[in-house]
């Protein structure tokens, strides 16, 4: 069962920002871990050379980053799974934030943005902030 509830929420940038974002957690190799869980296995049948990491476990929500190619171009995803419920959002660019409805919400900075105020580091580039 997929659960596709959650929220995102995309810094606004000015559409003429001349920034390129990087999300180093995407630079190492994929390891068996990395694999988004079947829960996850269909929220991304529209991404192309898509590639996930696996960012950490918090309190029983597992997190993954995910990059890949959509429709309007490249799209940095963040995915929560837990008791065997997927959520996700996605944004083009800058800090994309998913929640699942609990006092918890899991960011995704890019390389060169600070840390969110009280954050906990998951992994590069991933925090989750109470």
């Amino acid at each position: 069962m997929l659960g596709l509830a959650g929220c995102t929420d995309a810094a606004p940038e000015p559409t003429n920002s001349p920034r390129t974002y990087t999300y180093s957690i995407f630079d190492s190799g994929a390891e068996d871990i990395d694999t988004l869980p079947d829960a996850a296995s269909d929220l991304f049948a529209d991404l192309t050379q898509s590639m996930s990491r696996y960012a950490g476990d918090d309190n029983g929500t597992q997190v993954w980053a995910v990059r890949g190619i959509g429709t309007e171009g490249p799209q940095y995803c963040l995915v929560l799974v837990a008791y065997d419920m997927a959520s996700t959002g996605c944004a083009s660019r800058g800090v994309l934030e998913v929640g699942r409805g609990t006092s918890a919400a899991y960011q995704l900075v890019p390389d060169g943005d600070p840390a969110p105020d009280g954050a906990v580091k998951l992994a590069e580039n991933v925090y989750v902030v109470r």
